[in-house]
């Protein structure tokens, strides 16, 4: 620990926060539907609207307290520790993104997408723990909820009446 990496954690635990991820989300969901991927904005618009539905009621389903510490880094959060909703929206922001990636750019830049947004969640989910907001399996079921809804709406969009391909 240190002022720096304080500071830091507490910075990178944002991009986990939907102040961020909804404007990001509708800015994407805008590009794509203006180049005529409306399919990819399903992607990004559903993960992410159904990530935050399930997280929040996984968090009041379980009710486990968040973690109990006196020397807190950033204000703790009111709601409930399990699972970790900042890793949760990253992960579904990011898995989106790295999927579309795969079908619009080249391999070897969508592979650096992919691998950027993989830090990128994973670096939310540390600095949760490090701020000592979360336990780690409150991260891992977070990434864990966010993988199988992404998945989940990948797979069932396309059988939607109204999909309209890319």
């Amino acid at each position: 620990r240190g002022e720096l990496l304080d500071g830091w954690m507490a910075g990178i635990t944002w991009l986990g926060s939907l102040y961020l991820l909804v404007p990001l989300s509708v800015l994407l969901c805008l590009l794509l539907l203006w180049s005529g991927n409306s399919g990819q904005a399903i992607l990004v618009s559903f993960s992410l609207f159904a990530t935050i539905i399930a997280v929040h009621g996984a968090k009041l389903l379980f009710r486990r307290p968040r973690p109990s510490t006196t020397e807190l880094l950033v204000a703790m959060p009111s709601d409930w520790s399990f699972p970790s909703a900042h890793t949760a929206q990253a992960g579904a922001f990011f898995l989106s993104v790295s999927l579309i990636a795969f079908q619009v750019l080249p391999t070897l830049w969508a592979t650096l997408v992919a691998i950027l947004s993989l830090l990128v969640v994973g670096l939310v989910g540390y600095s949760r723990i490090y701020l000592q907001v979360h336990y780690l399996s409150d991260v891992v079921a977070g990434m864990a909820l966010a993988a199988l809804i992404v998945s989940g709406v990948r797979l069932i969009t396309p059988l939607l009446p109204w999909f309209q391909g890319k």
